[in-house]
């Protein structure tokens, strides 16, 4: 790689620009906030607090090699100011919403819009091709919309399954494939992440696209680390996968939890190394000499523009604390549960545990007098910050159990139980496990929040209502509660669902 750069620098040191760049700083600084919520909640997302570094990093290696500014073109402006204006709704409706992915979304789509109308105005069209890829590499730490990472991730960790699967018999070790995990003779593995992502995937395609840029790669050449990245991912999953089956078939179940964590940390360092021994192969043929002329000043910005971006940012900061402003109110109705006596506990594993990482949690394995067998799982999550609906909605029914090899058949339906004064409504589905026995699921997500009446949320059909209802109500940070029945031995749906209002009325109890 050449650079060829002239010594000539452009300053933005006036008063309008220092302020234009205090309020663009504030709007990105809303973006990562909202994010925050994400990454925290989120394991394939930990990655996002080191993107904004590595973003400034690349824009600060572009800034020594940018371009002649050019006019600004005339949409730029208008961009800018309808980015800006869309940040105050985004921002808003995000307070109660951060597991709705269309938020976050749009937060990346203001950012997105207002920095290339800035850039507009500074540079021009050149020097929003030139700073370009800070901003893409930004948005890779903004989750996956549902529709695109559920099937994609859950497919990927099939084929992982599969694939370990074809290893450990051919190397001489009996295993089955059960959806997302792996059956040997002395246990199942995975099933504390059958609904979880290929590890480290989302942060293996973010370093893949940072290399590329650190090494001035051609298109070309950066497409080839993307597919290199990608598969460098499923390579050490499979690996590590194989590694925990291999280990609990020689030294039994118990052994694998001391494996687990630094199998894990193992493999993500060798995925890193992969790629980047990728990225230095290709570096050395496909590399791109960078020429850069710059001027001494970049193009003047609006005299109003500064003012005018740092004034609302923080209207858009203390009207939307103004609108969720704690108020006087009465408890919220709660409701807990009250195992039967008959009831042992059901095993939840320390990871299982972490990854909701739930406020209060109750489990209970029975059977009812018509035979029918319950396993039931309560969590809470207490109000807070956003992270109680994101943690609550991560782990679903007809996102997890898939996982674990069940099928689901028929339509989704509903259920409604008036138990201790409370409506509650449940979510029914059908699933059939690989002999094609029926398990029916009951699934009630219940939300609440202090000075409100608690109530059931449908997460699967009406997120948009749900969600727009609770900025109306100005609900901010609500807690959750989650309770998923599920039992075996009943012929049919309605069988199951009249088993189901028996036995609520012996385990709701009002807090």
């Amino acid at each position: 790689m050449q650079i060829v750069h002239q010594e000539a620098s452009p300053r933005l040191k006036s008063p309008g620009s220092t302020l234009a760049m205090a309020g663009w700083g504030a709007w990105v600084l809303l973006v990562c906030l909202s994010l925050r919520e994400q990454w925290e909640s989120n394991p394939q997302y930990a990655y996002g607090y080191l993107v904004p570094l590595l973003a400034i990093y690349t824009a600060w290696r572009r800034w020594k090699t940018r371009p002649e500014p050019t006019a600004p073109p005339t949409w730029a402006l208008p961009l800018l100011v309808t980015s800006a204006l869309l940040l105050f709704p985004a921002w808003v409706i995000a307070q109660p919403n951060g597991a709705w992915r269309l938020v976050p979304w749009m937060l990346a789509t203001s950012f997105a819009g207002g920095s290339f109308g800035f850039l507009g105005l500074l540079g021009g069209r050149a020097w929003i091709r030139h700073f370009a890829f800070p901003i893409i590499l930004l948005l890779t730490s903004v989750p996956w919309p549902g529709f695109l990472e559920a099937p994609l991730v859950q497919g990927l960790m099939k084929f992982v399954a599969e694939a370990t699967v074809i290893i450990l018999n051919a190397t001489g070790i009996p295993a089955l494939q059960r959806g997302n995990l792996v059956e040997i003779s002395s246990g199942v593995l995975g099933i504390d992440e059958a609904c979880s992502g290929v590890r480290s995937l989302q942060a293996t395609l973010m370093v893949s696209l940072f290399l590329g840029e650190v090494h001035r790669l051609s298109l070309g050449a950066r497409l080839g680390l993307l597919v290199a990245g990608f598969g460098a991912a499923l390579l050490t999953n499979i690996g590590r996968t194989w590694l925990l089956a291999h280990t609990a078939a020689s030294q039994g179940m118990s052994s694998v939890g001391k494996f687990h964590d630094p199998a894990g940390y193992t493999v993500f360092t060798i995925c890193l190394v992969l790629t980047a021994v990728a990225a230095e192969i290709l570096r050395r043929r496909h590399s791109v000499s960078v020429t850069a002329t710059t001027s001494s000043f970049a193009n003047p910005l609006p005299r109003a523009l500064g003012p005018a971006l740092c004034v609302w940012a923080t209207l858009v900061f203390a009207g939307t604390e103004l609108w969720y402003r704690p108020r006087q109110a009465p408890r919220s109705d709660l409701w807990s549960i009250t195992s039967p006596e008959n009831a042992k506990p059901a095993p939840v594993s320390d990871t299982a545990l972490s990854l909701l990482a739930c406020d209060r949690q109750q489990t209970a394995l029975w059977k009812d007098a018509q035979g029918g067998e319950w396993t039931m799982f309560f969590f809470e999550w207490k109000p807070g910050d956003g992270r109680s609906a994101i943690l609550a909605r991560v782990h679903r029914p007809e996102i997890c159990l898939p996982g674990v090899g069940l099928r689901e058949v028929g339509t989704r339906g509903s259920v409604e139980a008036n138990v201790e004064g409370f409506r509650l409504r449940f979510e029914s589905l059908h699933f059939q496990d690989r002999r094609g026995d029926s398990i029916f699921v009951f699934f009630c997500p219940w939300e609440f929040a202090p000075g409100a009446e608690g109530r059931n949320v449908t997460f699967s059909n009406s997120t948009r209502r749900d969600s727009l209802e609770r900025v109306w109500r100005r609900e901010r940070w609500l807690g959750q509660q989650t309770l998923e029945l599920i039992v075996t031995g009943y012929r049919d749906r309605t069988e199951a669902e009249a088993a189901l209002k028996r036995e609520l009325a012996g385990i709701i109890a009002r807090k």
